[in-house]
């Protein structure tokens, strides 16, 4: 729901909500450790926060004393936790894998994952997000 809400919300609340998400995401893993979604979700978390922008920084440094923190690379352990969990866990935990090769300069890597992605069938909502994603990050590394 949270990441729902922040397509329509301000900045400052998108802020606001990112750190109780990743509040409840760390209390998540701590309760139940083996769970690839818990992961996967803060795979997310982490992905969308180094893709901030610069403004988004100076407001939530503004609001809060410090801009949440993450990276790619932050984004990735987490995704590559997902599948040591849970082989194939999902179509898009696949992408966001091929997006962090991606952003990393990691095309070949960028490419498997894509292509793992790409041989999953569509059967969910969040598989067509997926197949969405793929079509435009496909193209770009060469798939």
């Amino acid at each position: 729901m949270c990441g729902i809400m922040a397509e329509y919300d301000t900045v400052q609340n998108k802020i606001k909500n990112g750190y109780i998400f990743k509040d409840h995401l760390d209390k998540a893993i701590e309760l139940k450790p083996q769970d690839p979604m818990s992961y996967y979700l803060l795979g997310r978390w982490c992905y969308a926060v180094a893709q901030l922008s610069w403004i988004e920084r100076k407001v939530a440094a503004t609001l809060f004393g410090e801009p949440p923190s993450a990276t790619v690379e932050d984004a990735l352990r987490n995704f590559l936790k997902v599948e040591e969990i849970q082989p194939g866990y999902s179509k898009l935990n696949y992408v966001f894998l091929a997006k962090c090769y991606k952003d990393l300069g990691q095309r070949e890597k960028a490419k498997t994952m894509c292509e793992a992605a790409c041989s999953m069938n569509a059967i969910s909502k969040e598989d067509e997000e997926a197949q969405k994603e793929l079509d435009v990050l496909c193209p770009a590394l060469g798939v």
